[in-house]
């Protein structure tokens, strides 16, 4: 099972175009994910720079603070295909918890269980 900031290759078929992308686990009770993008163009965001500790990222990228729910398939699908690839430093938990209660798109109680997933 994943781990609050584990991060994975999925298929996003919901972006256009559809194509793989790395996402962090940020509550692996509720299956719920933010993405990876290499450019800002989501806003909040929360920039894990490549070093020191996401030597795992190809260039320093932006984590979109926008919640993506996938279901036990495609998480166990990712997983078979090619496992955790990294983790997202701990040092960025506090700013993601920001981020996190300050979206529009989630209620109290789903911002909350994000924030207790996390370190």
């Amino acid at each position: 099972m994943l781990q609050a900031l584990d991060v994975i290759w999925i298929f996003d078929n919901l972006i256009e175009p559809p194509h793989p992308k790395m996402v962090v686990c940020v509550n692996p009770n509720d299956g719920i994910f933010y993405r990876i993008n290499s450019r800002p163009f989501l806003r909040p965001f929360v920039p894990p720079p490549k070093e020191p500790d996401h030597s795992w990222l190809d260039h320093d990228s932006f984590l979109h603070i926008d919640p993506l729910m996938l279901d036990d398939y495609i998480i166990n699908e990712a997983i078979k295909r090619g496992g955790v690839i990294g983790k997202v430093s701990t040092t960025l938990s506090g700013q993601i918890k920001r981020m996190t209660l300050d979206v529009r798109c989630m209620d109290l109680a789903e911002k909350q269980a994000i924030c207790r997933c996390l370190p």
